[in-house]
């Protein structure tokens, strides 16, 4: 059935006209999990082996059942949560804490934490690179990207950015790439060496904030603040396509199984592209979701997608010119909503 869903009702939603515009939505919601807490949250990441999603929010991450959407705890004692990373195999994960400047280090199965790394000024978004056991965590006003040793738990080196970083990916085979929000640049970096290998510019994205990656087709999918996101060609850094997505892009994501790529938007759509092939991506109809819902995480296998937001209670003006909305939310009332694909 879902190799069905991809290749027909996405192709033909692909191949139709201004019909396709009208097609039913691509994806529906099957669960809202309320989570409580602060409200201040960020990055959200789904992990495979355990089935679970991580979401983090002001001092805590919260550890939700992918399965049955019951919170299995928290990881507590942060600080301005943003970033999480998970090794599997190791039996730990890290979380950052931007006011401290730290990272902890935490059991996967009772999520206590056992010790903190220093980490630099602001930290943020986090991946782990398997290959080469280490996770880098992006410092954004350091303008620069810290790399720390998964195994004995230290801080190898940091790496100058020239500019402040948003998200970062990995390929799994040996780069880092990282957004840099305000030079509109893509950043390459070798995880052997912990060297920068290119910088390519971003003409036409405005404020890079999202990045995901097919990493079997090497593509990355950078969302912009400029509501376009940019498809880059990870070898060379060729611009592949410019396409329009909703407003307010906080992330980005990427379902390689369907082939399709996500930014979730403050305006309360979740853009999707479809890549046709490696070198074809086109903009398929926006699947509304709920007003602040600007972070995802994707379950590949299932194809659900993992999106967090709040009780709205006022709009302010645009963190940018022509953008979303700043919402205000009420205290307790963040909650993490589960779309499922239409299949």
């Amino acid at each position: 059935m879902k190799k069905l869903f991809c290749s027909g009702l996405f192709a033909a939603l692909v191949s139709m006209a201004p019909a396709a515009a009208q097609a039913a939505p691509l994806y529906h919601l099957v669960q809202t999990v309320p989570l409580g807490g602060g409200i201040k949250w960020d990055y959200l990441h789904f992990d495979a082996a355990s089935n679970r999603v991580y979401i983090s929010h002001g001092t805590e991450l919260t550890v939700v059942s992918a399965g049955t959407g019951g919170v299995i705890g928290h990881v507590t004692g942060l600080s301005g949560s943003h970033g999480v990373a998970i090794d599997t195999a190791s039996g730990f994960g890290f979380a950052d804490s931007s006011k401290t400047r730290t990272i902890s280090v935490f059991s996967l199965k009772t999520l206590a934490v056992s010790k903190t790394i220093p980490a630099l000024e602001d930290a943020d978004g986090m991946v782990f690179d398997r290959p080469s056991n280490q996770v880098f965590t992006v410092g954004g006003d350091a303008n620069a990207l810290l790399a720390v040793d998964a195994t004995h738990d230290t801080a190898l080196s940091t790496i100058p950015l020239g500019g402040s970083p948003e998200s970062q990916v990995s390929d799994q085979a040996g780069s880092i790439y990282v957004n840099i929000n305000d030079k509109n640049e893509l950043v390459r970096i070798s995880t052997k060496t912990d060297a920068i290998t290119a910088r390519w510019p971003l003409p036409g994205c405005e404020g890079p904030v999202g990045l995901a990656i097919d990493t079997v087709n090497h593509v990355l999918f950078s969302s912009c603040a400029n509501a376009v996101m940019a498809v880059v060609n990870g070898d060379t850094g060729a611009i592949l396509a410019t396409l329009p997505i909703g407003k307010g892009t906080d992330s980005a994501d990427f379902d390689p199984a369907r082939k399709l790529a996500f930014s979730s938007n403050r305006d309360g759509t979740l853009s999707v592209i479809s890549e046709v092939s490696p070198t074809k991506f086109v903009t398929l109809p926006a699947v509304q979701t709920a007003p602040g819902a600007r972070t995802l995480a994707v379950d590949e296998t299932s194809g659900r997608i993992f999106l967090v937001t709040a009780k709205v209670v006022s709009a302010g003006p645009p963190r940018h010119p022509g953008g979303a909305p700043d919402y205000a939310f009420a205290p307790g009332s963040l909650k993490l909503l589960v779309f499922a694909p239409n299949s």
